[in-house]
């Protein structure tokens, strides 16, 4: 119900990124009648949208090759940066669902990997719309949609530093050794708190690092070009509901 829930939405309020994404990879048109089946349909349109984002940024970066080298190493060299990135700060806001800030323990469901899906998409569309764009020189596109990104990234700011407050503090009271255990639930180590926690710091830090690179490649950057670029990668990881009702896991 939620994918077309979702749907609905976007089809009512249509924004140049989500057009892109559904005229790319329309999104599924049947309800899942289970989790599991749910996830599959996410996992497909996810990788369709990641090929999607691959083929508008060949448009991009392949014609640098021979026209400019420099350009096509820093390229080539930011865009696995940022695969990086994306992966892994996805992958703690999925981990996000299942740490209970309570009992300093993590759980496990059907629902796994789900939030962690939708993330990529976003991320996925966000870029390959920002790759076609460029190849199409439709930087006024591209300004429009960067507009939208200001407020998001705001409340994602503010909910990333209160989630990471939080977690420091389950980890200064976390045990240092932890039974095995073979159930779903199980308590955190503080080792295991020590490796979230600086995988949170790295998904923190990525927007600021990645986005002068991406400006330093604009034809004609405008002067809030890093902190707008910035924006737009924020604004995709919002953990504002970690920090309200999932805080048992789900």
């Amino acid at each position: 119900m939620l994918v077309l829930a979702l749907a609905a939405v976007l089809v009512a309020n249509p924004n140049p990124i989500d057009a892109w994404a559904r005229k790319a990879c329309p999104p599924p048109k049947q309800m899942p009648d289970s989790n599991i089946e749910m996830k599959f349909m996410e996992q497909k349109r996810a990788e369709c949208l990641r090929k999607a984002m691959n083929k508008a940024l060949d448009k991009v970066i392949v014609p640098l090759k021979k026209q400019k080298p420099a350009a096509f190493k820093e390229w080539m060299s930011l865009q696995a940066d940022y695969n990086r990135w994306m992966a892994e700060s996805c992958a703690a806001l999925e981990e996000a669902n299942w740490v209970d800030l309570s009992s300093g323990e993590r759980s496990m469901g059907t629902g796994y990997g789900y939030t962690e899906l939708q993330c990529l998409q976003r991320q996925y569309a966000w870029r390959g719309f920002y790759a076609d764009a460029w190849a199409r020189r439709d930087w006024k596109g591209i300004e429009k949609a960067l507009q939208g990104f200001a407020e998001p990234a705001r409340k994602a700011r503010e909910s990333l530093q209160a989630y990471r407050a939080r977690t420091g503090e389950v980890a200064a009271r976390a045990p240092v050794h932890v039974e095995e255990s073979d159930l779903p639930v199980r308590q955190l180590s503080k080792e295991d708190w020590k490796s979230y926690n600086e995988r949170l710091e790295r998904a923190a830090a990525g927007p600021e690092a990645l986005a002068p690179r991406q400006c330093a490649l604009v034809p004609s950057p405008t002067p809030d070009c890093t902190q707008r670029f910035a924006d737009s990668l924020f604004s995709q990881l919002d953990f504002s509901e970690a920090l309200g009702g999932a805080e048992g896991g789900k």
